[in-house]
């Protein structure tokens, strides 16, 4: 955060930077806030005419599980100052998110390894509901990932930010590029391993280059440990049972034993994967139906490619009656479903989302959809017939 376009300003412009910072209950992010802080106190401190160079409005997602200290942060920093420094506190409630967009009920045909159907559905789910739908930790702890990501970017949207600054140390960085090639999302390897622009927002890592165990010796100098609440994962992750450990978790811990005496592991994953780069997209506007990311193989495609999606035939006729009845089965089982469910669309899956639905063994899903810019404009469209 040295360039120009956070540097301390003489006179006012109104095309500022606006920062939407993701506040997290962990070390990374009570360090990210202080030293943010400290900037902006610095920035008008360089004379009666200076001007902060950036607006800072701190995103809180409200989880039970994950509680951010608001309160002990006004109280360390002072209300006055924080107000003084132009700094906003900015609470999303993830029920208030899920009531604001429509579901659409998918159905998942995994055996092919297809993409979905769907149709309209007006569940009246939750924020408790979305997550439950999925039985495995590791998928369940995928989904809240997503939903937290698309509830950071509408917030950056509805409150004019021009950047999401992301407390990731290279540490969670390293976590992140491993994990996601464990789970099939290595797409999304190169946005976190550089500053990438998503739409019309820039996404910045300020802490990359810091181990995760440097931020909790900082945090320590500094006294920031009485901000937190409950630092979970950070600090009970070994005393977890393995059976109960997301993947995450597991590339965590391995990370943890491994930055204190060889640091350069951590910053080796960070660079290779600093290296990757996407290919073209496979069409215009291709994007998974779930997590939104862009879809540069067709994952049905790619699967045959590698794989062997042949089989032997039947070698005589006992196997070739039963390869006729289990053909015609599955015919008026597939009939009889289409039946049943009125879904006539297919919608595209990403390979990362197919493979992280297929664990949990999901074969409806019901996921919530922001409307399309076509669908809030005809809202407010007057017709003819319309005062």
């Amino acid at each position: 955060m040295q360039s120009e376009k956070f540097k301390v300003k003489f006179k006012k412009t109104d095309n500022g930077t606006r920062i939407l910072m993701d506040m997290r209950n962990n070390h990374e992010s009570y360090a990210m806030f202080d030293i943010v802080f400290s900037m902006l106190v610095e920035q008008l401190t360089q004379g009666p005419k200076a001007v902060r160079g950036f607006d800072l409005v701190v995103c809180v997602i409200k989880d039970s599980q994950d509680q951010v200290n608001i309160e002990g942060i006004k109280e360390m920093y002072g209300e006055s100052e924080l107000e003084r420094l132009g700094i906003q506190f900015l609470v999303i409630d993830p029920e208030a998110y899920i009531k604001m967009h429509h579901y659409e009920h998918l159905r998942l045909d995994l055996k092919k390894f297809e993409t979905i159907k769907f149709s309209d559905s007006s569940s009246g789910f939750s924020y408790e509901n979305v997550i439950a739908q999925v039985s495995d930790k590791s998928t369940r702890e995928d989904i809240v990932e997503i939903l937290h990501e698309d509830m950071l970017v509408q917030a950056s949207v509805d409150n004019k930010c021009t950047m999401i600054a992301k407390p990731f140390s290279m540490t969670k960085l390293a976590v992140d590029i491993l994990s996601d090639t464990i789970r099939g999302r290595g797409s999304e390897i190169p946005r976190f391993s550089r500053n990438e622009y998503v739409g019309s927002f820039e996404m910045i890592y300020p802490l990359r280059d810091i181990l995760s165990s440097e931020i909790k010796i900082y945090s320590s100098i500094q006294n920031l440990n009485s901000l937190s609440l409950e630092l979970t994962k950070t600090q009970n992750i070994s005393n977890i049972s393995t059976k109960n450990k997301t993947v995450k978790d597991m590339v965590l811990e391995y990370f943890q034993t491994l930055e204190v005496e060889y640091p350069e592991v951590v910053s080796t994953v960070v660079k290779i994967g600093g290296k990757l780069t996407n290919p073209e997209p496979l069409g215009q506007n291709k994007k998974c139906e779930i997590c939104k990311v862009t879809i540069f193989h067709d994952p049905k495609t790619w699967l045959e490619q590698i794989t062997v999606p042949g089989f032997v035939g039947p070698r005589n006729e006992e196997e070739e009656a039963n390869f006729r009845r289990y053909l015609d089965s599955i015919t008026e089982e597939n009939v009889e479903e289409d039946k049943n469910v009125g879904f006539d669309e297919k919608v595209n899956l990403c390979y990362g989302c197919m493979v992280t639905l297929g664990v949990s063994e999901v074969k409806d899903f019901q996921w919530p959809q922001r409307p399309t810019k076509e669908e809030v404009l005809a809202e407010y469209i007057i017709s003819d017939g319309e005062d």
